[in-house]
C-alpha cells in the first residue's frame, strides 16, 4: 500500500478515535456509562492535509469501567468500507487520551451547544506529524450554532477552517459497482 493510501487509511482509524474521546470527560464535567455510552455522529472536521473519507457511520461508544472507551465505526474511504473498533486509555489530565502506543494525543472539550464536543488531536503516522479537529453530537442534523463554535476552536488550535470536511452519513457500508 502506498505512503499515501496508509496515512489516508491511519487517519481515518484516528478520525474515529477523536469522535469517541469527545464524550467521556472534561475538566468540568464527569461522564458516565448511562451519559456517553451509545451512538454519536461525527459532524465535520478539519485536518492539515485532504481527508479521503466520502462517507461515515454513526460511532458506537461503550465507557469501560475504568473510563477508557471502545469505539467502533464504519468509514468509506477511496470507495472502500473499513470498519474499525478501538480502544482509547484514558490520560492523567481529565479530558485526554492516548492512541498508537502514545503517539497520538487526544483532547476533548465540551461545546456550548448541548450534545456537541469538539476535540483536538495531534500525532505522528509512519514517521509524518499530523494535526486535526473534530465535531461530534448526538443526532445527525446540522447545527449552525456549534458548527460556528467548531470553526472558531479549529482556529484556536492553529488549523484553518477552509479545511473543513462535513462527511455524509450512511447507515450501512455500501461501495459504488464501477
Amino acid at each position: 500500500m502506498q505512503t499515501l493510501e496508509m496515512k489516508a487509511l491511519l487517519l481515518t482509524v484516528i478520525f474515529s478515535l477523536v469522535a469517541a474521546l469527545q464524550a467521556q470527560d472534561s475538566s468540568s464535567l464527569a461522564f458516565n456509562k448511562e451519559n456517553f455510552s451509545g451512538k454519536w455522529f461525527i459532524k465535520a472536521l478539519v485536518s492539515e492535509d485532504e481527508v479521503p473519507i466520502n462517507k461515515v457511520s454513526s460511532i458506537f461508544i461503550l465507557v469501560l469501567s475504568n473510563g477508557d472507551m471502545e469505539f467502533s465505526i464504519t468509514y468509506m474511504i477511496y470507495d472502500q468500507c473499513l470498519e474499525v473498533t478501538t480502544i482509547l486509555e484514558k490520560a492523567d489530565v481529565p479530558g485526554q487520551y492516548t492512541a498508537f502506543e502514545g503517539k497520538t494525543n487526544l483532547q476533548m472539550q465540551l461545546s456550548s451547544v448541548k450534545g456537541h464536543y469538539m476535540s483536538y488531536y495531534d500525532g505522528e503516522i509512519e514517521g509524518m506529524g499530523f494535526r486535526m479537529t473534530q465535531l461530534i453530537g448526538r443526532d445527525p442534523q446540522e447545527n449552525l450554532e456549534a458548527l460556528e463554535e467548531f470553526k472558531e476552536f479549529t482556529q484556536l488550535k492553529g488549523l484553518v477552517p477552509e479545511n473543513l470536511v462535513i462527511p455524509e452519513q450512511m447507515e450501512k457500508c455500501e461501495p459504488e459497482s464501477h
